[in-house]
């Protein structure tokens, strides 16, 4: 989000207003001017850059609330009003409600008005930010638009199978002498099957619903003047205008084609038009017929690799230069996997890697071997020299069925949490509950008694949002495992199951409430913040434990009204009586209790009746894909009304995009989480 100073305009005939509202801002970038006349107050709405007023309200003085509510009102795009008032100016009240301001507030209640402006500020810097990137995809698109326009391949758009832009070439290849000849003409009208050949329309109804053939199409063209000729036609996702579209290239394919050249077209479409890489196509049928070639996937890896903080890079460099940007990753992650190993760039500052790999030791090997490359690196973009650092999410296969999709995305939840974990480091994927006991529980003890004694946990902080309600604040709190000369960070899935099995869990969770008060008590007090910690049935179920609980939060050292205890879903749905004895004991200190991980295989009726729960938070497959899958959202709606019913309120994680946040709204879910909303971050 943007740095630059949000600009108030503050109205009131008292001077010490402005320097009221700059400490109330603490250091927030800002740029606080005040107004204490109404011809002032029209003067600088219309000569200075404004983005938010706030007028202290005296019924003694109307015409200063008049000229603000007139200024901003007159504006093309409104600008966001805030009115305090006096406790006692009834009449004030009244006519800041008659003029429609956006909010308004007691003047001697600064906690309110301090969070009245924070809001929207960030509301502000949103716009702003939402602004910027139209504006970057509009420039984008022309650019691209440009570049379409000087192709030599014949390339059209499509939506809903209708033609809303060909360039030059394509016409030229139909023989339409301009677009306007061809402007809303179906695809069908200008292709057809070939012997044995797709059926088209078929094909035109799957591109209706966003599915695109994978491979090329064989296909007969026919010409305007009715020629016919043999085709192959590509199809590829595009933007047009604001819209999703299809993009379709159509080469004439002729029989007696030059060899080298057939050759030299086959390249160009399984590379990266931006780095000479593969290209996503490509990689993934490299990934599939590696997997046709052997009997299951053991021994091979991917592994997916980003710059850290790419859209930092991005805003540095401008949009202007976004092509030699990921060209220069492209090139320095190459240098970091080798020249033994095929390279693809996937999409944007994605770029990935296929290599067989004998144990999980030699896949960690090569990514260390691209963070430490990568590690004090600098990419030179014109005039700009950029320190990087790299990250890296690393998936191998096993004996199981597997496919390239699954690693790819296994790698992809990995690489995640390596850049959310600050970055500069490598995390391989593992199952969200691991059943492996592979690995030797005597060295599991020895290392996470290493981690406690040496200070390689850290916390993690996720806040969870109301989209109807932002004045308060829940903050998940997790833990990560980064030992000391190790690039790799381990999520509680992996160690957390580990320590349960040693014995280590109540000593795990020990420390995870040290932590968090030494972090709290380093915080401005906000009654309005919340922090749900997950505890594990090991420690709920320990006497010592609970008592060492009791002692912090009876001493004041954890607030109970602040904490939201815990329990995961897939631990207790067999330990109910336990879970219920700990709510027993903590709820009449003003505790609350949540249920965690809850999957789309889970059963919680049973749960939410026997447990006195104010929260669900779903695992994140329960809002994967939820758009595209009626089942799960099923699922998801009955366990809405499951857990309204018993009077808790759902949390949905890892909400990624726009589209899922209005499903979820529809579906009644409002509590959500995930970088779309808010960034995790270090605690």
């Amino acid at each position: 989000m943007s740095k630059q100073p949000t600009h108030i305009l503050i109205v009131s005939n008292d001077a010490a207003r402005q320097a009221e509202v700059e400490q109330l801002l603490g250091s927030m970038p800002r740029r606080v001017v005040l107004a204490d006349t109404a011809n002032a107050v029209t003067r600088l709405i219309d000569s200075e850059k404004i983005d938010l007023v706030l007028v202290f309200v005296t019924s003694g003085e109307p015409e200063l609330l008049d000229a603000a509510t007139m200024g901003v009102r007159e504006l093309d795009e409104p600008l966001p009003l805030i009115a305090a008032i006096e406790p006692d100016d009834a009449e004030a009240a009244l006519a800041a409600a008659a003029c429609g301001v956006d909010g308004f507030v007691s003047t001697l209640n600064t906690r309110q008005l301090t969070r009245l402006l924070l809001r929207h500020i960030d509301q502000i810097r949103t716009r702003q930010q939402a602004r910027l990137v139209a504006g970057r995809m509009l420039e984008i698109e022309n650019r691209y638009t440009l570049l379409l326009e000087s192709s030599s391949e014949a390339i059209a758009y499509l939506h809903e199978g209708l033609h809303v832009f060909a360039n030059p070439a394509y016409l030229q290849v139909f023989g339409f002498a301009s677009f306007e000849d061809l402007e809303g003409v179906s695809m069908l009208d200008l292709l057809e099957p070939a012997a044995d050949g797709p059926d088209l329309k078929k094909v035109l109804k799957s591109l209706q619903h966003d599915e695109l053939p994978s491979e090329p199409l064989s296909l007969h063209g026919r010409r305007r003047d009715g020629e016919r000729f043999r085709a192959v036609v590509a199809f590829s996702r595009a933007r047009y205008g604001g819209e999703a579209c299809a993009q379709m290239l159509v080469r004439e394919d002729h029989p007696d084609a030059d060899p080298a050249l057939a050759e030299e077209l086959n390249r160009l479409k399984q590379s990266d038009l931006l780095t000479g890489l593969l290209n996503h196509g490509a990689f993934i049928k490299a990934v599939d017929a590696e997997l046709d070639n052997r009997a299951d996937a053991t021994g091979l890896s991917i592994l997916l690799m980003s710059v850290d903080q790419p859209e930092k890079l991005q805003s540095r460099v401008g949009i202007g230069a976004t092509d030699s940007l990921i060209s220069a990753e492209g090139g320095l992650m190459a240098e970091g996997v080798g020249a033994a190993l095929a390279i693809a760039r996937l999409h944007d500052h994605i770029f990935a890697v296929l290599a067989d790999t004998p144990d999980p030791q030699a896949a960690d090997r090569l990514a260390r071997q691209v963070v430490e490359h990568c590690q004090g690196k600098i990419l030179e973009i014109g005039d700009l020299t950029l320190p990087i650092t790299v990250s890296v999410g690393v998936a191998q296969g096993g004996s199981g069925e597997t496919s390239s999709e699954t690693l790819i995305s296994q790698a992809g939840i990995a690489l995640s949490e390596a850049l959310r974990s600050g970055g500069n480091a490598y995390v391989r994927y593992r199952p969200r509950i691991s059943e492996d006991v592979s690995d030797d529980d005597l060295a599991w003890h020895e290392r996470l008694i290493h981690a406690l004694d040496h200070d390689e946990i850290r916390l993690m902080s996720s806040p969870i949002t109301r989209m109807d309600d932002d004045t308060t604040t829940i903050y998940e709190i997790e833990t990560r495992m980064r030992a000391e000369g190790s690039d790799e960070v381990l999520l509680p899935t992996v160690f957390l199951h580990a320590a349960a099995r040693v014995g280590l869990a109540p000593r795990m969770d020990k420390d995870l409430l040290k932590r968090l008060s030494s972090a709290i008590s380093d915080r401005p007090v906000d009654a309005d913040e919340a922090w749900l910690v997950t505890l594990s049935v090991n420690s709920i179920s320990e006497s010592e434990f609970c008592d060492h609980l009791e002692g912090m939060l009876t001493k004041g050292v954890l607030k109970p009204a602040q904490l939201i205890w815990a329990f995961r879903d897939f631990e207790i749905e067999d330990k109910l009586r336990q879970a219920q004895d700990f709510i027993d004991r903590f709820r009449p200190l003003g505790c609350r209790f949540a249920l965690t991980d809850v999957s789309p295989e889970s059963t919680v009726e049973a749960t939410l009746k026997f447990l006195d729960l104010s929260y669900v938070r779903l695992a994140p497959e329960m809002v994967l894909n939820l758009g595209e899958d009626e089942p799960l959202r099923r699922k998801l709606q009955e366990l809405v009304r499951e857990a309204e019913h018993n009077g808790a309120k759902i949390i949905a994680p890892r909400v990624e995009h726009t589209s899922d946040l209005a499903t979820l709204w529809q579906l009644g879910v409002t509590l959500v989480q995930g970088d779309f909303v808010r960034e995790q971050a270090s605690l």
